[in-house]
């Protein structure tokens, strides 16, 4: 059975004779495999809508719905560790992910796309817990949540920008069928380690899987991801003349109608009504979805102009990846700093990242024209990667500063369905009606199709950066309950806390 104390620098779970020395370092590399691995790769969407024959927007939701399989994850994470040694995890979220890889390129369908991109989100996030959960006490041995989510954030919004120029690479010489190729040899080596070096050792007595509202998981599922189809595919299907998005609305509201009656009749829902309640969650999910709609113009506008109006190849754009690592690195040192050595209030840390990332906006709306460098665009990519991560490690402390724990990972997933999921669509949607709306009145103005594009674009930047100026007036405005700091309870509290919750 193990002790709850695996003291803060020795990892229990691997066997005897493997050296004290490494095991902290194979987690990194079973980290880097985890983070590596996708079910999809968003550098290889272009060439994927090519040869699948498919749209962009069918493209634009499977990445979502990874990026939801990874939010569905959350409300479960502790229960299936508590149920699951780190050994068997590891294990099978590496031959699962593996499996999503190996499918994925014989697969053309959209919708089946689309699943296998949720259950590769799903695990892949199910990996990376295991992994992060057991090296916290060799990165943060007092278990300062700030200083750990500062090393979180850049693993995860950082780290992935050198993935995703070495995944450019991949796809420009090699096909994006060698990602997954490549995906599927690191995990077999995941699986091989965890197998041969680890061992079925265990923190805490094993829980079973009781309790869990699995039906409930379910429908959060397809409620969000319902809505997501309906914003995604909006622009393209003309909205309400589409009988595809009246039945989505449709499922939308009857999803969320039995979500919110299950929470009053099922005894331990996938999320609880209290859940909803806990203090400053909704503005937390509003500054989400300005920080998604900020950001999408990165997503949309910039690449637009990089590929559309520049003529960049995919190489060159690789280039700009090391820049925007720069920025997160330079965002989570920054946070890790401000809020741990500095204490500076959340909402400082909050105003700033949100300064940064609406000068981003502001230095594309002077940029945006035909004949830009590549080199204009190294300041503002730093500011807006600054910006990203240092909004999402003060926001995320705060909650977890102001949350009950055992409603901590619930509310992760409730913002989790804005910050990864909904927010970035609705950006995306305003922008391409935007880009819609105004290019014919720019060609009649300008006759020049390129001179037309770049001031359509410069209008947009400029709406966008006038939206982002109300944001901070409001930030600047609100008012951040002042909070004390508290540490992320140990392992032994979480697992009393947790069996608690479930009745067990």
């Amino acid at each position: 059975m193990g002790n709850y104390n695996q003291g803060p620098f020795r990892f229990m779970n691997f066997r005897e004779w493997v050296p004290d020395s490494l095991r902290f370092w194979i987690y990194i590399v079973f980290l880097t495999a985890f983070q590596f691995s996708n079910g999809m790769y968003f550098t290889a969407m272009s060439q994927m809508e090519g040869e699948l024959s498919i749209t962009m927007n069918d493209v634009k939701m499977m990445s979502h719905a990874v990026l939801i399989g990874l939010t569905i994850y959350f409300p479960l994470a502790f229960r299936l560790k508590f149920r699951f040694t780190n050994r068997t995890s590891l294990m099978v979220a590496a031959a699962g992910l593996a499996l999503c890889n190996l499918i994925v390129p014989h697969v053309s369908h959209p919708w089946l796309l689309v699943l296998l991109g949720f259950a590769g989100g799903f695990l892949r996030l199910y990996g990376t817990f295991e992994c992060f959960s057991n090296i916290l006490p060799k990165i943060a041995p007092t278990y300062n949540y700030r200083v750990f989510l500062s090393f979180v954030f850049f693993v995860v919004l950082g780290v992935i920008h050198v993935f995703d120029g070495i995944s450019i690479n991949i796809v420009h010489f090699w096909g994006w069928q060698r990602l997954h190729t490549l995906a599927v040899g690191m995990l077999i080596m995941v699986f091989l380690m965890a197998m041969i070096l680890m061992r079925p050792f265990r923190p805490a007595p094993k829980m079973l899987l009781l309790g869990i509202d699995w039906g409930g998981m379910i429908l959060w599922s397809i409620f969000i991801l319902s809505a997501i189809f309906i914003v995604q595919y909006g622009h393209q299907l003309e909205w309400l003349a589409s009988p595809y998005i009246r039945v989505a609305i449709g499922v939308v509201c009857i999803s969320l109608a039995f979500n919110i009656g299950r929470m009053t009749y099922i005894r331990h829902p996938f999320l609880e009504a209290k859940a909803f309640r806990v203090h400053n969650l909704w503005n937390l999910m509003i500054l989400f979805l300005c920080l998604g709609i900020l950001l999408a113009s990165k997503n949309s506008l910039q690449n637009i102009y990089a590929g559309g109006m520049l003529h960049y190849g995919q190489m060159t754009l690789g280039k700009l990846k090391w820049i925007e690592f720069i920025g997160a690195l330079l965002g989570a040192i920054f946070s890790w700093q401000a809020l741990t050595r500095f204490n500076l209030g959340y909402k400082t840390v909050t105003f700033i990242g949100f300064t940064a990332v609406v000068a981003y906006v502001g230095m594309m709306y002077f940029i945006v024209t035909p004949y830009t460098n590549l080199e204009k665009l190294f300041i503002p990519l730093v500011l807006c990667n600054f910006g990203h991560l240092a909004i999402f490690i003060a926001l995320t402390s705060y909650i977890q500063a102001t949350a009950p724990f055992p409603n901590y990972f619930q509310i992760l997933c409730i913002l989790g369905f804005i910050r990864t999921g909904i927010a970035s669509p609705i950006g995306d949607a305003l922008y391409q009606t935007g880009i819609s709306a105004l290019i014919g009145k720019h060609a009649v103005a300008l006759g020049s199709y390129p001179n037309a594009f770049a001031a359509t674009l410069q209008e947009l930047y400029g709406y966008t950066f006038l939206f982002g100026i109300v944001v901070l007036t409001a930030i600047a405005s609100s008012r951040f309950k002042q909070l004390a700091y508290k540490p992320l309870p140990a392992l032994r509290t979480i697992y009393d806390a947790v069996k608690a919750k479930m009745g067990q």
